[in-house]
């Protein structure tokens, strides 16, 4: 097989795929290669259905232009996600856009068998739902919690404390499609780092969330650490060492989300402030409006929050942090954590670590997930077609 080729397929399709190019002509002085080469290979992507060409119409002389379009809707992909205590099952396309979203909301005290059916019955939907001309490329499961990426295992969730150590690997034995599981932070965090990679030059990224659990995705360049084995930054089961014997979902006792997590402090929210919503994004929404004295069940929570995160910075030395969750959209939550890391005793001595809160977007997750699975499709895809041809000469 010649790899040269499958390079120059690759090339053809990512310059079409990004604008950079759109038209043989384009694609002929962007690679410096021959017309007739171009020709060969744009009519082995078109044949694989990777790129469309259409005649465009023009007032001149000569022989019409003609376009080549990336065809998006060549290949879908499954995307399960946990939001708060659902999981979303989406058809995303090539282009990163929603095709298509269902949801189930597994109880609380959901079991391995019920868990991997619920999962299974929403690939197997959405599968059945897909358009026409679109094949089923690949099944990612961006997950909460602690995963073994290598044996496809699911270990634990603050989520759903009777889940354990659930086999995924093996669950789909009819799927012709791969399936990859990924931790959502590590996900959202490489989302952001891919689209961020053009406007900044900060190397070391962390990015903590503070919402119904609590955890951390940390990137070195262009790495996200440990983002194949699904076992990073686990810090919402970091012992807190006081002795109340508070149970965490996880097994053990006073961990640091039995004080901070919003599963472990939402009854004491709701009897100070009984119209607080406790899911993620309402809660975030409504949070903004509250003074902060009247919810005395988050002092100890944004106290613990600060102790951490400066020691997390003793120990990773971020140039930026990454803010996620509900609770740091309040403004005055935010601004102590900006204080404490800057005021921090060592830290001070640093650069400048800078701060900043984002909003929890499906994009960032989506693009990060689905990133290198559709990169390792196309790979795949456009290998057959140089075969293929290989073959037929």
């Amino acid at each position: 097989m010649d790899m040269h080729h499958v390079t120059d397929l690759l090339n053809i399709v990512d310059l079409i795929r990004s604008g950079k190019a759109r038209t043989r002509r384009d694609i002929g002085t962007a690679l410096s290669m021959r017309s007739t080469s171009v020709s060969e290979l744009v009519g082995t992507l078109t044949a694989g259905g990777l790129l469309t060409e259409t005649i465009v119409s023009s007032s001149g002389r000569g022989r019409p232009a003609a376009a080549l379009t990336f065809n998006a809707q060549r290949f879908g992909a499954i995307l399960i996600s946990v939001v708060d205590l659902t999981l979303v099952a989406r058809t995303i396309d090539m282009d990163f856009h929603i095709r298509d979203e269902i949801v189930a909301t597994p109880p609380e005290d959901v079991g391995n068998e019920q868990m991997a059916a619920t999962i299974h019955d929403l690939v197997t939907t959405l599968m059945a739902r897909f358009p026409a001309g679109v094949e089923p490329g690949v099944v990612v499961l961006s997950l909460a919690g602690l995963l073994d990426v290598a044996q496809g295992v699911w270990c634990v969730s603050s989520r759903w404390p009777n889940l354990c150590n659930l086999e995924l690997e093996h669950a789909f034995p009819d799927l012709q499609a791969p399936v990859h599981m990924i931790r959502n932070l590590d996900a959202e965090l490489l989302g952001l780092r891919l689209d961020r990679q053009a406007t900044t030059d900060e190397s070391n990224i962390l990015l903590l969330h503070w919402g119904y659990g609590i955890g951390a995705a940390y990137a070195n360049g262009d790495t996200v650490v440990n983002r194949m084995t699904g076992r990073f930054c686990e810090i919402g089961h970091w012992s807190l060492g006081n002795s109340r014997g508070r149970a965490c979902t996880c097994g053990n006792t006073d961990c640091l989300e039995t004080v901070a997590a919003l599963w472990a402090i939402s009854p004491a929210l709701q009897t100070t402030c009984p119209d607080l919503p406790l899911t993620e994004k309402a809660l975030a929404a409504e949070l903004r409006r509250v003074d902060l004295p009247e919810v005395p069940a988050l002092e100890e929570a944004v106290t613990q929050m600060l102790l951490l995160t400066t020691n997390l910075c003793r120990l990773l030395f971020p140039e930026r942090i990454i803010l996620t969750g509900p609770f740091v959209q309040h403004p005055e939550i935010f601004r102590r954590f900006v204080e404490a890391i800057a005021s921090a005793p060592l830290l001070k001595s640093l650069d400048r670590i800078r701060v900043s809160v984002s909003e929890f977007v499906p994009r960032d997750e989506i693009n990060g997930a689905l990133h290198q699975p559709f990169e390792d499709l196309l790979l795949r895809h456009v290998t057959h077609l140089q075969h293929s041809t290989a073959v037929d000469a």
